[in-house]
């Protein structure tokens, strides 16, 4: 049978079908209290628990044990959501900044439940707003494994998409939106790492610096409501969660969902001091991959994927459900190959990202930590399909 472009996109559309017809089967499991083929999570966003419960505690006047006091603040979490936490839990800290708990602040006044179904429709929505010129590519993503935890988890991660993707296709033609957009990611530093890079890189300075802008304000608002104290104390919070007791928490209770190379090795007994080793030479060829793509090709969805995956291999701590950022690229990257001509086992590579969201838990648990490494061969394959536009002219 010879593969055309046609029946390649044919074959990816059953896949995400067969797919998405599971994750959306999996998802109504939980909500309706599992069955005998799903077991029932621990307990229903338990992300999103944490900052509704940090907005009452500023409405409480207690905003300053969310950051320094993550014991106190476990302990008011276990007496708030008592209904829903099946036995006690230990550490459960708010590791965001005071801007997340400024995005989220119209929710500080809504039930938990009503508040979560607000969130998850802005977010989500955002992301449909986003995708509307490919609807198919955004109902794949929105039916994607890594959408199953994103909303089993109660994460923001749809919005991460629409800011994301939102800037990068305005970055040309609208370059303060663009800067905008990147600002408003700062909620979740991780995320933002190699976009001043990309930014300096393609010399879009009105981009940087209306990014670096927005920053400020955010910053400068979010102070005015929560008062400088609360940057004080998370800054110092920052300081002291990226000792020994956050690693094992994340060793002991995270290390299935964890994407980054640095857990991965960490989970298979590899020593500290090489395990950082190997995430930092990781991080440095991403920062050199991003500087390579943005300042050398103009915009295409290659380039763009390369700083997308990028960004997985510079955080230390990356989370299944962050993938979802991956994915629309992953579709589009797909979608490109097909049309030109795919590089050997490519197909693979993004049929197996696709999946691993859900396969890494399992993987991990028989000692098989290879998220990190789909997420480096898709880096790979981008680059790979870089090289294939032609450069900026010098």
């Amino acid at each position: 049978m010879k593969f055309t472009p046609q029946l390649y996109l044919r074959l990816a559309v059953a896949f995400c079908v067969v797919v998405g017809l599971y994750d959306v089967f999996v998802v109504a499991s939980q909500f309706l209290g599992g069955n005998r083929f799903v077991k029932p999570q621990w307990v229903l966003y338990p992300d999103f628990l944490t900052p509704h419960s940090a907005l009452r505690a500023w409405l409480e006047g207690k905003l300053s044990m969310v950051y320094t006091d993550i014991d106190k603040f476990t302990e008011y979490q276990n007496a708030v959501y008592a209904d829903r936490f099946p036995y006690v839990v230990y550490f459960r800290p708010f590791l965001y900044p005071p801007l997340w708990l400024l995005l989220l602040l119209p929710l500080a006044w809504v039930a938990v439940d009503r508040a979560f179904a607000v969130f998850m429709a802005v977010t989500v929505g955002a992301s449909a707003v986003e995708g509307r010129d490919r609807p198919w590519l955004w109902l794949a993503t929105a039916t994607s494994p890594a959408a199953v935890h994103v909303v089993l988890s109660g994460q923001g991660t749809f919005l991460n998409v629409a800011l994301m993707y939102g800037g990068l296709r305005l970055l040309e033609r609208a370059p303060v939106a663009a800067g905008i957009l990147f600002g408003l990611l700062a909620y979740k530093p991780q995320i933002c790492l190699l976009i001043p890079v990309a930014l300096i890189a393609a010399r879009q300075w009105r981009a940087l610096f209306a990014s670096a802008a927005t920053v400020i304000v955010l910053v400068l608002a979010s102070a005015a409501v929560f008062g400088v104290q609360s940057w004080i104390d998370f800054i110092e919070q920052t300081r002291a969660t990226s000792g020994p007791r956050m690693l094992q928490y994340v060793l002991e209770v995270l290390p299935h969902y964890m994407v980054t190379p640095y857990i991965n090795l960490l989970s298979l007994g590899v020593p500290k001091a090489v395990a950082g080793g190997v995430q930092l030479a990781t991080a440095a060829l991403a920062v050199a991959a991003v500087w390579w793509a943005f300042s050398r090709y103009p915009a295409s969805i290659a380039r763009s994927a390369v700083l997308i995956g990028g960004t997985f291999l510079v955080s230390p701590y990356m989370l299944n459900y962050d993938m979802l950022l991956l994915m629309p690229a992953t579709l589009l990257l797909y979608e490109q190959g097909a049309k030109r001509g795919f590089l050997p086992l490519e197909p693979l590579v993004y049929a197996g990202l696709w999946l691993m969201p859900t396969l890494c838990m399992g993987l991990s648990r028989h000692h098989l930590p290879v998220a990190s490494l789909a997420i480096l061969a898709f880096g790979v394959a981008a680059v790979l399909q870089l090289r294939r536009e032609t450069r900026i002219a010098s």
